[in-house]
């Protein structure tokens, strides 16, 4: 089959397309066709050498890509729910290898939802890791509430479009922090209120937000203080190690009697077919939409890897297969 993978770590010139050998499935896995995928950061982190979690895809050769949508070819032994023929989506674990960029993917058959057909392959791939870290930031971290503020800092990206959705569906009030050009986006996506980031620093305000939800990791809980309201809390999506002492230092300081109480947290996505199929539902009946930068053939991902470098995109970017009906 063919793949788009690294033999190395370094720039765009180390990912090609290759002919590589089908994956192995294990027994609570299945075997899927990909119709269509969708790049997120961590794919071009690990193609640089960056990604935190970088040992769990060895060794070389490593497929790219995590979010996928396809065809189910065949099932794991211990699988039940899911048969061959079946329209799925998903996104691959952090221990699966990646291995969405190819024509065949192998992956537990826990991280994948079924796609209603009133959803494309294209709209399903692009939902995965981005609509997942959104929707479990919110749900599960902020809490969120009715009539609650939250301000989405990077809001016209993958992770920041769902954002505006999820916390619109739970009738918060939303504040997107994005450039001119993206203004009317966001506001056409649900946000209340838009920030242009060229002529403005949130940071600057004082008691407004209750949730500051950070998915480019240009703030950080301290400089978003002023900001926050008592009792609120920041997220941010970038897994590194000055996000994680600062979270940690939160839960010493949430306790002051005295002070703003404020929480700090690091979203990690986890993989959850259940979530895939809440969004999925959502998707059905008009509350969320994917919000598609451009697509790509898979022979073109480099090209794709440079737009996606560029931290310039209006949603996602899409890769289709060779082989794709969509």
């Amino acid at each position: 089959m063919k793949a788009a993978i690294i033999t190395e770590y370094g720039r765009t010139d180390v990912l090609h397309v290759a002919d590589i050998e089908m994956p192995t499935l294990a027994e609570d896995q299945i075997l899927v066709q990909v119709k269509a995928a969708s790049i997120n950061p961590r794919d071009w982190l690990l193609m640089r050498g960056l990604y935190p979690f970088r040992s769990l895809a060895k060794p070389f050769p490593i497929t790219l890509g995590s979010d996928m949508s396809g065809t189910i070819v065949k099932v794991g032994a211990s699988v039940t729910g899911l048969k061959q023929g079946d329209d799925v989506f998903g996104m691959q674990p952090i221990g699966g290898k990646f291995g969405a960029f190819a024509e065949y993917i192998s992956i537990k058959a826990t991280a994948v939802a079924l796609k209603p057909a009133e959803i494309s392959h294209k709209q399903a791939a692009a939902m995965p890791c981005a609509g997942m870290t959104s929707f479990q930031a919110i749900r599960d971290l902020a809490k969120l509430k009715p009539e609650q503020t939250i301000l989405i800092n990077g809001a016209s990206g993958g992770v920041g479009s769902y954002a505006i959705q999820f916390a619109k569906a739970v009738k918060a009030k939303v504040v997107a922090v994005c450039g001119p050009t993206n203004a009317a986006l966001c506001l056409d996506l649900g946000a209340d209120e838009t920030i242009n980031y060229k002529e403005e620093n949130f940071e600057n305000q004082q008691d407004t937000f209750d949730v500051v939800y950070d998915v480019i990791g240009r703030s950080s809980l301290s400089k978003s203080r002023a900001a926050l309201k008592k009792g609120g809390c920041y997220i941010s999506t970038i897994p590194a190690p000055m996000v994680a002492a600062s979270v940690a230092l939160s839960k010493l300081t949430a306790l002051n009697p005295l002070g703003k109480r404020l929480k700090g947290h690091m979203i990690l996505v986890k993989p959850d077919g259940r979530d895939l199929a809440s969004m999925a539902d959502m998707m059905k009946k008009g509350t969320v939409r994917s919000l598609i930068d451009s697509d790509y053939a898979l022979e073109n991902i480099s090209e794709a890897f440079e737009k996606s470098q560029s931290w310039r995109t209006r949603g996602k970017l899409l890769i289709t297969m060779p082989t794709s009906s969509l």
